[in-house]
């Protein structure tokens, strides 16, 4: 126990003094990098500075040829030789030369320069301001001169051809001592460098020699004394060795048990082990047998990648989150044999971690559903057929019952019009020949005899609601007429009708509920909308017919899952007949409305 004290005591000295050299190692060389860095850096700023310096002090030198170059031209144009070539080349050299001046100053992207920063150049360029300014202006009125439509003469351009002279030598002296500062500033940035170049060599010269003294030699000693430490250890190696066979032992046993649970579990499920990356290294027979796969097909393959839809299985979702990679995932998944059948998996995805607790592979279970899920799918067909077969009977009930209320309405109004209409009628008039025959009979006769009059109005405004008979006579555009004019008399409100039905006679039933909607629609807007005008319009053509109603009345808070609901039946029976008829004709009926902003009625029926 104390050799083995001793040793762990050796070896965390040695570790400590591993860690101690790699980290003052590490220190030196990354001192040297970054010196080395910062001196290319420093070398590569130096020399694009220089580039920079010489290409200004081209284009400044430059200067002084396009001035003596305008001066030339100048004194040629006054001679008369060749005007026309000297005239153009005057033109150009001044656009160049002022051009560049200017470049100089404030900097230009065509000419690659930035605008100048410094005072004392600033100050220089001042000085020659004057200068060129007066070459300037004079060079534009010599122009002047020699685009004009007078004919050319000398004299007039010798007043400006002398100021361009006078003002010559000022701006070639000023453009000197420009160039002179320009290569001053770059000497100086030379010797700048220069100086930090040999104060960089000295830390790179100090960090070696440091590094001699207290990393390499503290190094060499260590490696001597671990040479004699190796004879040592060679004698406590064998002993190790023999204790490692008997581990060994262990261990084979060990394997072999867990052999056998492998084979238990490969002939019970389906198993397939993965990289970390989900790409396939191992699949046992059964899963092979479901895939129709063989094992070298299957081989870095990706899990499930035959789904026929060429995206990646969601369970690769997992295996590429780094937060919960190294959970367990399960879940269902639909994958496709090789021949195309389809089979369903109920998978289970293990990660697999060695000793440090790094993730190098999966493991993945499975378990065959694939007739579960087919019962699943055919109850749900089940269930989906069932509810449409609700639903068509519902249409069927509620169709028979609309055609019954039809007829009923037909009945009840026929048997008013023609029994109790027809009653009154001749007692109205026996009433009239009463108080012909016996004036004076009774004050309250004709109050009797006026009431009489108010229920059988009463009865007929009954009997066209109940059916219009004009509807069945004269179609729908005259029904429509027909209830304007009953709306206007018994409301206040402004009616408008836009009438574009075609002249073609409408099926019977879209008449009917297309009427049917209209009247239920104006008498919720004359009812509850509080608004003094409604426009309708409706019209139709070879495919469709159009309803709109739309009111300017107070609105209301509308919610079709909640108002045209059956739970809601008694708040708005209207609503939800007007959609149910809408239904049955194969339409589409939508109601839009907002507090304050009125309410608008939609109805659209296929033909």
């Amino acid at each position: 126990m104390g050799l083995f004290r001793n040793k762990l005591n050796t070896l965390g000295q040695e570790q400590r003094l591993f860690k101690y050299s790699a980290v003052m190692y590490a220190i030196a060389l990354s001192l040297i990098a970054v010196i080395s860095i910062l001196s290319q850096v420093l070398i590569q700023q130096y020399l694009s500075s220089q580039i920079h310096d010489s290409h200004i002090i081209n284009i400044a030198a430059r200067q002084r040829t396009y001035s003596q170059t305008l001066s030339k031209n100048a004194l040629l144009i006054e001679s008369g030789r060749d005007i026309e070539t000297n005239r153009k080349a005057f033109v150009n050299t001044l656009r160049q030369w002022q051009r560049s001046h200017e470049a100089l100053q404030s900097g230009s992207d065509f000419l690659n320069l930035p605008a100048n920063d410094r005072e004392e150049l600033s100050q220089m360029f001042k000085i020659i301001e004057d200068p060129y300014e007066e070459i300037l202006g004079a060079s534009n009125e010599m122009i002047k001169e020699l685009y004009s439509t007078k004919p050319l003469d000398s004299l007039n351009l010798k007043p400006y051809i002398t100021t361009i002279f006078e003002n010559e030598k000022i701006y070639l002296l000023g453009m000197e001592l420009i160039v002179f500062d320009y290569d001053r500033f770059s000497r100086n940035g030379v010797n700048k460098l220069k100086e930090i170049e040999y104060i960089l060599l000295f830390i790179v010269l100090l960090s070696l020699v440091l590094e001699a003294v207290f990393i390499f030699y503290p190094l060499a000693l260590r490696v001597r004394q671990n040479i004699r430490d190796l004879v040592v250890s060679e004698t406590n190696a064998k002993n190790l060795a023999n204790k490692l066979k008997e581990t060994n032992d262990t261990l084979e046993q060990s394997h072999k048990e867990l052999r056998e649970v492998n084979f238990a579990l490969e002939k019970a499920t389906y198993l397939v082990k993965t990289d970390q990356d989900g790409r396939i290294i191992y699949a046992n027979d059964k899963y092979c047998h479901v895939t129709k796969y063989t094992m070298g097909e299957l081989l870095g393959k990706p899990l499930f990648y035959n789904n026929m839809g060429g995206k990646e299985s969601i369970i690769y979702e997992h295996v590429r989150n780094p937060l919960r990679r190294k959970e367990v995932w399960q879940g269902e998944i639909f994958d496709h044999a090789s021949d195309g059948t389809g089979f369903w998996l109920d998978v289970t995805l293990m990660p697999i971690v060695d000793y440090k607790g790094s993730l190098y592979q999966y493991l993945v279970i499975c378990t065959d559903i694939t007739k579960r899920k087919n019962t699943e799918r055919e109850l749900t067909l089940l269930t989906e057929e069932k509810i449409r077969r609700q639903d068509v009977e519902q249409k069927i009930i509620s169709y028979s019952i609309l055609n019954g209320q039809e007829k009923e309405r037909k009945r009840i109004a026929a048997e008013i019009h023609d029994g109790i209409g027809q009653m009154m009628t001749s007692m109205r008039m026996k009433l009239e020949m009463i108080e012909q025959k016996n004036i004076g009979l009774s004050e309250d006769l004709p109050e009797i005899n006026d009431l009489l009059q108010s229920i059988i109005n009463e009865t007929k405004k009954i009997c066209s609601d109940l059916l219009p008979s004009v509807l069945d006579d004269f179609g729908l555009s005259a029904a429509v007429r027909e209830l304007q004019k009953l709306c206007e008399s018994s409301s206040t409100m402004d009616l408008e009708i836009e009438d574009q039905l075609a002249k073609t006679k409408l099926p019977r039933e879209v008449e009917i509920g297309v009427f049917r909607i209209l009247q239920e629609a104006l008498n919720n807007a004359i009812k509850h909308s509080s608004g003094s005008k409604i426009f309708v319009h409706v019209s139709s053509d070879v495919h469709c017919v159009h309803l709109m109603v739309q009111d300017d009345g107070k609105g209301f808070y509308f919610d079709e899952r909640r108002i045209l609901s059956r739970e809601f039946v008694r708040k708005s029976n209207g609503l939800r007949n007007m959609k149910e008829r809408a239904e049955l004709l194969g339409g589409n009926f939508n109601v839009t409305s907002e507090p304050g902003k009125g309410t608008i009625v939609q109805l659209e029926i296929p033909l």
